[in-house]
């Protein structure tokens, strides 16, 4: 409690953009507007919010969070509301897709209709298009084990699980090898983009190991998609210069050191390789990075990604089994900087904040909440 007094203004900032997003999302039912979800800043959100509920022990933020991943289920998990199709993604009926409702997967909840199969590709109107990341999918599974860790409700469990086995759809094989598709469409039924984001084998491979080790009465159907993760990360190495790249990289190395058993982990995705691929990355950026430059020129987001993942390590490092951890200690001030920075009055006033304005405060908001609750993210 002595830390979280020293830094109390943090928190109360923390909780600031949580709470505004809350009001114009329609988290706060009366207002906002609840159709307005988007997965990753929602994903975080509820982060968000079990944290802010691990500080505060007010029951009201654990309804909120739930609250929350039933709106996304609702909106995400059913056809955009512009799509001539209606109802679940999955085909299942109104009833049978409230009890699985990402069975069929879950939309990004972008503004525009996914490209039609007869339109030309357009590489800067497709960032504007909805259908399926991904990465976003294996993010929402992290929330929805962690509201089982925080209920003890199985659900979330099998929720996770079916939004694995939906995901299955990203992986296609091609002259023997495999290989996986970066973003879909809606119905999983064709690819939206071809390229294969540079983490999401490694990210599916957790989150199966991670499902199978806590659902293992699921685990038959489980083993097909968690052996083609396997394969598709074996040999692999994660290295990036992107910041939100390492972000994830170092909060995906404490998820998989926190599993029991690593045996279904490739050497490639062991949780030490990963260590050493974040580190090396790290340096880099450090070597190389822009946190120099104006804000109208750099993305807080992808920046509070770094400062968030550099927290997570930071708050599991006492229960490492990794001498490498310690290692990152001088990267910490890092998060600091970026924190600070986006915490400024002026910086906020730049178009890349104002434009971004969702995913911008709810990703400031987590980095300073994981001070406190790193255990709220992992």
């Amino acid at each position: 409690m002595e830390k979280k007094g020293e830094n109390f203004r943090e928190v109360t900032f923390a909780k600031d953009y949580l709470d505004a997003f809350a009001e114009r999302t329609g988290i706060v039912e009366g207002k906002g507007d609840a159709a307005n979800r988007y997965l990753w800043t929602d994903a975080f959100a509820v982060h968000c919010i079990f944290a802010l509920f691990k500080l505060t022990k007010d029951q009201k933020y654990h309804q909120i969070a739930l609250r929350l991943i039933d709106l996304v289920h609702f909106h995400l998990g059913r056809f955009h509301p512009e799509d001539s199709r209606i109802g679940w993604i999955s085909g299942l009926s109104e009833e049978e897709g409230k009890n699985h409702p990402t069975a069929g997967g879950l939309r990004i909840g972008k503004k525009h209709l996914e490209r039609n199969p007869n339109e030309a590709f357009q590489e800067q109107f497709e960032w504007e298009r909805d259908g399926q990341y991904f990465h976003y999918i294996s993010r929402w599974i992290v929330v929805l084990l962690q509201a089982q860790k925080e209920t003890g409700d199985e659900k979330y469990l099998n929720w996770a699980a079916e939004l694995l086995l939906a995901s299955e759809k990203f992986i296609s094989e091609e002259n023997g090898e495999l290989r996986m598709y970066w973003k879909m469409s809606t119905d999983l039924s064709r690819p939206l983009i071809n390229s294969m984001g540079s983490h999401d084998p490694l990210e599916g491979l957790i989150c199966a190991a991670t499902i199978k080790e806590n659902l293992p009465k699921r685990n038959d159907e489980l083993n097909a998609v968690l052996q083609n993760f396997k394969k598709l990360c074996t040999g692999k190495d994660w290295i990036t210069t992107d910041p939100l790249g390492i972000g994830g990289l170092l909060i995906t190395s404490v998820r998989a050191s926190a599993l029991k058993n690593d045996e279904d982990l490739p050497s490639s995705s062991k949780p030490q390789k990963l260590l050493e691929n974040s580190l090396y990355s790290l340096k880099n950026f450090r070597r190389f990075n822009s946190l120099n430059g104006p804000a109208n020129q750099r993305l807080a987001f992808r920046e509070c990604g770094l400062s968030l993942g550099l927290r997570v390590l930071d708050g599991a490092k006492e229960n490492s089994k990794n001498d490498i951890a310690a290692e990152f200690d001088a990267y910490i001030p890092l998060a600091d900087k970026v924190e600070s920075f986006w915490e400024s009055p002026e910086n906020q006033k730049s178009a890349t904040w104002t434009e971004h304005l969702n995913i911008n405060s709810i990703s400031l908001a987590s980095s300073l909440f994981a001070k406190f609750s790193p255990e709220s993210f992992g």
